[in-house]
């Protein structure tokens, strides 16, 4: 399964940054290398980081062109979109890919 992390823009995905923890994306850390660990193939991408990756997958390109910024995350599997506006748990994920 390969899934693309379409994220808003952060200085860092860890939710680690400044004072105040961002239990989120810790918990979308954690659960990114628990994919990986199983063999999944997962990539975060940035806009102003990786703006190929926005534009290669047009579910993804025309979300942003409808909603805007407010449309991020966006969360893929398998080059379908399945979760918009907000991460998925690892159950959706894993539901995803049945689909």
């Amino acid at each position: 399964m390969k899934i693309d992390i379409f994220d808003p823009e952060m200085c860092c995905s860890t939710g680690l940054c400044g004072t105040s923890p961002d239990l989120e994306l810790i918990r979308v850390g954690e659960m990114v290398e628990k994919l990986k660990v199983d063999g999944h193939v997962v990539a975060r991408h940035m806009l102003s980081r990786d703006t190929v990756a926005f534009t290669a997958n047009s579910q993804v390109y025309e979300t942003m062109l409808k909603e805007g910024m407010k449309a991020l995350p966006i969360v893929a599997v398998n080059g379908v979109i399945c979760a918009v506006g907000r991460y998925p748990q690892l159950d959706e994920l894993l539901a995803a890919k049945e689909s």
